[in-house]
């Protein structure tokens, strides 16, 4: 996986643009060339996009930047897997599939199987959070992976040509090297964070809800 989408964010000197002549000026002018961004905070927002930056770019967190993963318990990892946690043949296959043990065949008594059955209640561990953590964490559950899909899912793009002032661009990023499941939304200006904002009030006030953008 290694997939890069682009969204160009402009305004317009006139029309019906999302991002109106008045405030992209201010955006432009405010913006470019300072280390301040001209962020238009709605009054009412449902939850905060920490855009954290690094090198001049600021990358997209739905949630706390910092926060620890919740892990699921292994008997959750083990469901997710398509096995039952709650049946020792089915145990038997997730360990031979999984953990690549060469388990005794139904019947017998098997210690590595009861000693799973004890684990089943504990956050995952080893070779389990190393894969939970590179492939379900990385790529769905952490805060940049939220904040890809729920921008993602947003009408962000008016269809409309590129505007005549160009206040930068957001990245949607599914792996950013080889080998990498990251996935998340980069900014490559502070114009961009702000006009990203007016878009998000502009697109969700018939909704009441939407998102604040706090620089982190």
């Amino acid at each position: 996986m290694n997939r890069r989408n682009f969204l160009m964010l402009s305004g317009a000197a006139g029309g019906s643009c999302l991002i109106p002549a008045a405030i992209a000026r201010r955006i432009r002018d405010v913006c470019l060339g300072n280390s301040q961004p001209l962020i238009l905070a709605p009054e009412r927002f449902s939850f905060d996009l920490h855009a954290e930056e690094c090198f001049g770019k600021y990358t997209l967190h739905l949630g706390d930047p910092n926060e620890e993963p919740d892990y699921p318990t292994l008997r959750e990892f083990v469901e997710d897997k398509g096995f039952s946690p709650d049946d020792r043949r089915s145990l038997r296959d997730y360990l031979i599939n999984w953990r690549g043990y060469d388990v005794p065949s139904e019947g017998r008594t098997s210690p590595v199987i009861d000693k799973l059955v004890t684990m089943l209640d504990d956050p995952i561990d080893g070779y389990e959070r190393s894969h939970w953590m590179d492939w379900d964490f990385e790529m769905h559950d952490s805060p940049m992976a939220r904040a890809y899909s729920y921008l993602l899912d947003l009408p962000l793009d008016d269809g409309e040509n590129p505007g005549d002032f160009d206040l930068g661009s957001l990245s949607f990023i599914e792996g950013d090297r080889p080998g990498s499941n990251l996935t998340y939304v980069e900014a490559d200006s502070l114009a961009a964070i702000a006009s990203l904002q007016h878009r998000l009030q502009h697109r969700l006030n018939a909704l009441q809800t939407g998102a604040r953008i706090v620089i982190a």
